[in-house]
């Protein structure tokens, strides 16, 4: 199985998106066992923005494939912000972006470009 690079991820393009009208959250995780509240967030159909900059790659691994499957659960799209920040975003908010949407649920992080 070919593994996607994170270059794959679309980022998000701020100025797309003009017209959204959700609530969007932003949570610094400091511990892979805050990720159920995010999931929470998430299940309550909110955009769910993490800063994962305090946790080790392998944590935030975890932490990005359980919002990504939970994300996936709900329909709903990833996108990578920046190294380790990452959009989650519920399937009744219309993301625009001129990137390509990936094909993989889960972004890779030990793929990020440099």
């Amino acid at each position: 199985m070919k593994t996607k690079s994170m270059s794959s991820i679309p980022r998000f393009d701020w100025s797309a998106n003009q017209n959204l009208h959700s609530e969007v959250v932003v949570k610094t995780i400091n511990a892979v066992e805050e990720t159920r509240e995010a999931l929470q967030l998430l299940q309550a159909r909110k955009v769910v923005i993490l800063v994962l900059d305090q946790l080790s790659v392998d944590k935030a691994q975890r932490v990005v494939d359980w919002m990504a499957g939970g994300t996936c659960a709900i329909d709903g799209q990833t996108f990578w912000i920046s190294e380790k920040t990452f959009m989650f975003v519920p399937n009744q908010v219309e993301i625009k972006s001129q990137r390509p949407t990936s094909t993989s649920p889960s972004p890779r992080l030990k793929d990020l470009p440099n």
